[in-house]
């Protein structure tokens, strides 16, 4: 008996342990007009307050949280902005440590060397992103070496490098070379119409203990995927590996990167949205399986509207999405390019376009329907194994795995763009 209760004891022990570690998240939403507020997402009472800048909520899709609350800004350099900041301001990187605030600017095109008729420029586009321990920044650079001739770009040569530094830039520390091909030369006068480069991909922006890197051709009208590759931290080292096929776009993974889900665009261009079909994948353990196809699910090949998993969330072996459309309730449906009339498809599309935006949950492992539908909503995180938090009618709710609604929030959002959940 005496055993028995020090066994009961010691398992209690080891849950009271184990429940918080599995509780400590953290949720930050977005606040007009210039803050960022952490909430306990047990109970949703606000914690603390940060101050960001106003072009953080014009794009909030450009800013990363991690889970040490973290802030990270980071917008593509050249991009327009509404609320008049300044040009000194608007194309630069915004960072909070977690105590204080700082700021990059972007980098440039700087010039070099040449000679008559023949010029040598070089473009550095680099990329920075929190790493998931709080205590790094992890920064990419991808050079351009290019050769310009009468007023075109006639070569290049492309390389890129990873490295992490210290909060405040400083002690960098080699990760990975991507080394050039060679050089390309530019058949079109544009070096990005027809010559790869590397991107570097890692889940919410953050480099824990995986990232993706994807070499790819932007092109003119469509992007080419050629390779990618998962690297994944080893202790103090990391082990790369090529994937089974390229990731175009990732939308989320588990803790090591062996699972990987990538959304597949259906590559319309030219004005129209729905050339193709859209699918989003599974990959692991070498094999690609598809866990949502467009084209089965809507059937859609008449109107010019695509439907797509805009992003996803796994937890405890399930997978949770978010299927958007690209027109809405609203608006005229035209014929797609290579369709024909059809008053049915016409009804039933009108119809699924009114529920959405919609999470879904599935089990990725099968080919079963999805487990729960959630209409009108899109997807935050998971709060639990059971539980996931939604955007929904302006607010933030919460809803179980069988999608059934829980709970409303008290906290108002404008999208689910707004609400990190780390």
């Amino acid at each position: 008996m005496r055993r028995r209760g020090s066994l009961l004891a010691l398992a209690v022990t080891v849950v009271a342990a184990v429940a918080p570690a599995q509780a400590a998240k953290q949720l930050w939403v977005l606040q007009e007009p210039d803050r960022i507020v952490e909430y306990d997402p047990s109970t949703f009472v606000a914690r603390r307050t940060v101050t960001v800048p106003r072009r953080v909520l014009e794009h909030p899709e450009f800013l990363s949280v991690n889970a040490r609350g973290q802030l990270l800004f980071l917008p593509p350099l050249g991009t327009e902005w509404t609320t008049g900041e300044l040009a000194t301001t608007r194309d630069r990187a915004w960072f909070w440590d977690g105590q204080h605030a700082k700021e990059w600017k972007l980098e440039g095109v700087k010039a070099r060397g040449g000679s008559t008729g023949r010029r040598t420029l070089t473009e550095s586009a680099r990329q920075w992103f929190l790493s998931g321990g709080g205590d790094s920044v992890v920064w990419f650079e991808t050079t351009f070496e290019k050769v310009v001739e009468d007023g075109g770009e006639r070569e290049v040569r492309t390389a890129a490098r990873i490295w992490r530094t210290d909060l405040g830039g400083g002690s960098p520390q080699p990760i990975a070379s991507l080394a050039s091909s060679g050089t390309c030369r530019c058949e079109t006068g544009v070096c990005t119409e027809t010559c790869p480069a590397w991107s570097l991909w890692a889940p919410d922006g953050i480099v824990g203990d995986f990232f993706v890197v994807t070499r790819l051709t932007p092109g003119q009208l469509e992007t080419t995927y050629h390779e990618s590759l998962v690297y994944q931290r080893a202790g103090a080292t990391w082990a790369v590996k090529k994937l089974v096929q390229p990731v175009p776009k990732p939308l989320t993974g588990d803790e090591k990167g062996e699972m990987l889900v990538t959304a597949l665009p259906d590559g319309g261009c030219c004005g129209w949205d729905n050339a193709g079909n859209d699918q989003t994948l599974l990959l692991r353990h070498g094999k690609a399986a598809v866990v949502y196809d467009e084209f089965q699910r809507y059937d859609n090949r008449n109107y010019d509207v695509s439907f797509y998993t805009a992003d996803a969330r796994l937890a405890a072996g399930k997978l949770a999405y978010t299927i958007m459309a690209t027109t809405g309730p609203s608006a005229e449906l035209r014929v797609s390019e290579d369709g024909k009339e059809n008053a049915a498809e016409l009804a039933r599309l009108r119809k699924a376009i009114a529920a959405l935006p919609a999470v879904e949950i599935v089990d990725p492992t099968t080919t079963a329907p999805p487990l729960a539908v959630i209409a009108r909503a899109a997807l935050v995180g998971w709060l639990s194994d059971t539980e996931l938090l939604v955007a929904q009618d302006g607010r933030l709710a919460v809803y179980d795995i069988r999608g059934a609604k829980r709970k409303d929030t008290p906290i108002r959002v404008r999208s689910a763009a707004d609400a990190f959940l780390r």
